[in-house]
């Protein structure tokens, strides 16, 4: 139990307070190497990083300024950088073991010497030592993206642009054999990103039924200290965006406006043509995430419903993909009957060396719950094509349980979306579908 609460505190001080400066920064003065080693701060050399540390020598600190190459020319053909613009810039770091010694030296960050976890300005970064090898390197790369931003892009943009493109670029896959570094990662589990604890905030924040919208997370503000859930949430903005087939070509231009400041403006105005269908699906998105989310398959094709002509209207549902339309628009105060039949694959494991399906029927499997229901279970939800708060009724965040049958009185108009209870993060192993019928029935009909 110690050992889990010392794991917690971390968690919850493991933010980067990348404060933004009103006005540029002082430089900092560097010290002879020779100075500086008398104080025990060596000094490693890379293509495009200066690290200065007394963290002791070990591969994982000396190679820290080889991943700060590494990331360079990720962050060059990001942010439509030409990598010659960049062949001759490096940026300074300073690895913090002992806040002393740095102290004496004048080499902590002017203004802000008693920083929390790390901090930026202009071309310099402050991080303290950590306890994992990864949040070291997360922390390195967050910072890092800020100064490469403010380097070539002239800014970072608003808070919430600002620390999630960070984040997003700090959560990364180092390769234990290649080295090869991947950013921008959905992490598979948690121990691919000890103590980040990000897909936990957000997930504990449904669960209270704490859902920031959209334009809550952009209102989010750096220019006060930030908490951690607060940097979960411009985090899980950045990767939806991101990540999602339809809106990351849109997200990934929006550093164009990083120095503007009505930045935000420009977001809204960029999504205006699909912004209720944004903040519908980013609803879903929250309320499903985990480790490994699939965006491809959980990626929700609107299509606006029509009305019932004729007494019922026939569907067919995938069991491999997220949320999809029905075709169909449920009336407000009018009663439906929707019937579900069929059987389908909702999971395989692996029994002596062969994949074992799981059967499953609309019913779902009751021996296991994902999300409150049971996995494979039939659910529906309604979306009225206008803005909606998170947790409204029979919304993606509050689905109807459907299973084998259900009767229901939408309280607003709008299309009937179905999917099959399963993670984000375990449609590839489902198989099939299953027919769905819906029609409208009398009120007496009603069980």
């Amino acid at each position: 139990m110690r050992l889990q609460a010392v794991a917690y505190l971390v968690m919850a001080l493991l933010v980067a307070d990348s404060l933004r400066a009103e006005s540029p920064p002082p430089v900092v003065t560097p010290p002879s190497e020779s100075q500086a080693a008398a104080n025990g701060i060596r000094t490693i050399t890379g293509k495009y990083l200066i690290l200065c540390t007394d963290v002791p020598s070990g591969p994982e600190v000396d190679q820290l300024p080889a991943l700060f190459d590494l990331a360079v020319p990720q962050w060059c053909e990001y942010f439509g950088v030409d990598k010659e613009k960049a062949a001759h810039w490096q940026a300074r770091a300073y690895l913090i073991g002992d806040h002393r010694r740095f102290a004496s030296l004048h080499l902590l960050p002017p203004g802000r010497e008693d920083f929390v976890n790390g901090i930026s300005m202009g071309a310099e970064l402050w991080l303290h030592d950590q306890p994992t090898p990864y949040y070291r390197r997360h922390l390195l790369l967050h910072e890092g993206t800020h100064v490469f931003m403010e380097s070539f892009l002239g800014g970072c943009g608003p808070g919430w642009y600002m620390e999630g493109i960070a984040e997003l670029f700090g959560t990364h896959r180092l390769d234990e054999k290649t080295h090869d570094l991947t950013m921008r990662i959905m992490p598979k589990d948690r121990t691919e990103v000890p103590m980040l604890g990000r897909i936990k905030l957000i997930r504990d924040s449904v669960a209270q039924h704490h859902i920031l919208s959209l334009p809550e997370v952009m209102r989010l503000d750096n220019r006060v200290q930030m908490n951690n859930e607060s940097y979960a949430w411009c985090w899980a903005a950045a990767k939806f965006l991101d990540s999602h087939p339809r809106y990351r070509g849109r997200f990934r231009g929006l550093s164009k406006y990083v120095e503007e400041p009505n930045f935000n403006d420009k977001v809204r105005r960029d999504f205006d043509a699909d912004w209720n269908d944004l903040q519908a699906e980013w609803q879903a998105f929250v309320v499903t995430l985990d480790h490994g989310f699939d965006f491809e398959r959980m990626a929700i094709d609107f299509q606006k419903g029509q009305p019932l002509v004729g007494p019922s209207r026939p569907i067919d549902v995938s069991a491999e993909r997220g949320w999809q339309s029905s075709g169909v628009w449920l009336e407000a105060n009018q009663t439906y009957k929707v019937t579900a039949s069929g059987r389908y694959q909702i999971a395989a494991e692996d029994i002596d060396g062969k994949k074992q399906a799981w059967p499953c029927e609309p019913g779902g499997v009751s021996i296991v719950y994902n999300d409150g229901h049971p996995l494979g279970m039939l659910l529906g939800a309604i979306h009225t094509g206008a803005e909606s708060l998170a947790n409204d009724a029979m919304s993606f965040a509050e689905p109807i349980p459907i299973g084998l049958q259900a009767i229901f009185k939408p309280t607003k108009s709008g299309t009937l979306y179905l999917r099959v209870n399963d993670s984000a993060a375990k449609l590839d192993d489902n198989r099939g579908s299953l027919a769905v019928t819906v029609e409208r029935v009398a009120d007496a009909e009603r069980k």
